[in-house]
């Protein structure tokens, strides 16, 4: 069969052999060589078609959209993919971009012939795998041919800017392949005035573009993004869009349902999507680096990740038990403050003594108001440590464990209490984490928790290490 590409043509399908179409008569054989075999799809503005070239199959991509914007977004895709040449990404040969006018009508046709590549995008194939998350291993192997796909377009001084699993395609030979370069931008010196100052083109995929991009000033860090937000649906089996942001730093909640992932991998994703780019890797070259720690054809790399992962509780326990005291677990983007957290601490400890007295007061007075046959001894002891120890409970323990994740006193300095994973404490967390601090108090006077904050490499105090957390400044954009 041979198919018409005329938009208006009434009936495109045509016998095999024929050279023009019989319904409106437009050339059926494409530049002398491109017959058309019959429709794959379409989006957007544009459609594409299998062809016979000289009996290999390849795709035909047409523009129906004539605005010269489009028109100059689908000449910038073909030139470059004739300039880039690596299996990740679809070849087209020089001649590859034409102009074909079908008979009968004003507006010409924008042609662009690239390679044929078998198989199916990732979405798809999350589709035939019941969106189950596929495997550490997998992620590696693919972050990584996404990686090296990126490095030879970012060198070639351009940035993809849509990066997600309909645009990644996997050939059957277990090879990704990046598609649908028509918003690829060039990273020149007009347009890095444009980002600073003006807005520029805005592609927006929900659950994959960042904000920066979204708001017209996408930079070469914004592939990052949607190249880590893509890995979250391929570990997790749900879009992004589905997930909560942290209302504090912007950060997706995406790991609670994660199982059989190593933290380190966990990590290089959340790096990826930082909500501000100047926190992402800076290149490729860095991503690639960092794959290169990995170890995917050791036999021990499944189970070290199942064993790794067996439990979040158990995770953190290795970690802040370390004798290094690191905290390699939570973002890179994160500081770690000392005079701010010494100042949050006596703020809370007048609040604390302020209670105490309050309470004091009122146990004094019912002591010199109760009768003979008053059992109670000494109300104002029992009311004021008592009162004491409750207060101090839902004061830190309901704080730290809410959306907040504050007291007031580190509210004031802008400062809050995560877990090893960058995620808000649970209430047994923050109550575990209160108890071993009184403890540190009544037992050494919290001498202990004051040489740790001083002399520790992120300023973490005993109560904090022991309890899995650690307390932040919120990173600035």
């Amino acid at each position: 069969m041979s198919y018409c590409i005329n938009p208006n043509c009434p009936k495109p399908q045509n016998p095999k052999q024929s050279l023009f179409c019989q319904a409106c008569g437009s050339e059926l054989l494409l530049e002398g060589c491109y017959k058309v075999l019959r429709p794959l799809g379409g989006g957007g503005f544009a459609t594409t078609y299998e062809v016979d070239d000289s009996g290999t199959q390849k795709v035909l991509k047409v523009l129906f959209n004539t605005d010269p914007k489009a028109v100059e977004l689908f000449q910038q895709e073909a030139e470059v993919l004739k300039r880039l040449n690596h299996p990740g990404i679809p070849k087209v040969e020089s001649d590859g971009y034409f102009i074909y006018c079908p008979r009968d009508t004003k507006q010409p046709l924008h042609c662009l012939v690239m390679e044929k590549i078998e198989g199916m995008n990732l979405e798809e194939y999350m589709t035939q795998l019941n969106h189950q998350p596929i495997s550490e291993r997998a992620a590696v192997r693919w972050l990584k041919q996404i990686a090296e796909v990126l490095q030879q377009v970012h060198q070639q001084n351009y940035f993809h800017r849509d990066i997600k699993p309909p645009n990644i395609m996997l050939r059957p030979n277990g090879q990704l392949v990046l598609i649908d370069f028509g918003t690829a931008r060039e990273v020149t010196q007009t347009f890095m005035q444009k980002v600073a100052g003006q807005q520029v083109t805005g592609i927006i995929s929900a659950g994959y573009t960042p904000s920066e991009q979204i708001n017209g000033k996408a930079v070469p860090q914004s592939d990052f993004f949607a190249l880590g937000r893509t890995f979250v649906y391929l570990l997790t089996g749900k879009s992004p869009d589905k997930f909560n942001e942290d209302s504090r730093n912007g950060k997706l909640i995406w790991r609670d349902d994660i199982t059989g992932i190593s933290q380190k991998l966990l990590d290089l994703i959340d790096y990826l999507i930082s909500p501000f780019p100047g926190n992402r890797p800076k290149d490729t070259q860095e991503i690639l680096q960092k794959l290169s720690e990995f170890d995917t054809s050791s036999p021990e790399f499944q189970t070290s990740n199942s064993s790794s992962q067996s439990s979040n509780s158990v995770a953190n326990v290795q970690t802040v038990t370390s004798t290094s005291g690191a905290v390699n677990q939570v973002a890179s983007s994160y500081t770690y403050p000392f005079w701010r957290r010494i100042i949050a601490f006596m703020i809370d400890l007048v609040i604390s003594l302020f209670i105490y007295f309050i309470l004091y007061q009122i146990g004094d007075s019912l002591d010199d108001n109760r009768g003979y046959y008053d059992i109670c001894f000494n109300l104002s002891k029992n009311i004021s440590f008592g009162g004491s120890i409750i207060f101090n409970w839902l004061y830190f323990v309901l704080l730290e464990s809410s959306d907040k994740q504050a007291s007031f006193g580190k509210t004031v300095n802008e400062i809050f209490v995560i877990d090893m994973s960058g995620n808000k404490i649970s209430f047994l967390r923050a109550t575990w984490r209160l108890l071993i601090k009184i403890l540190l108090i009544v037992y050494t006077f919290g001498l202990l928790d004051l040489i740790f904050v001083l002399f520790h490499e992120k300023h973490r105090s005993l109560h904090d290490i022991l309890s899995g957390t650690v307390v932040i400044e919120k990173p600035s954009p």
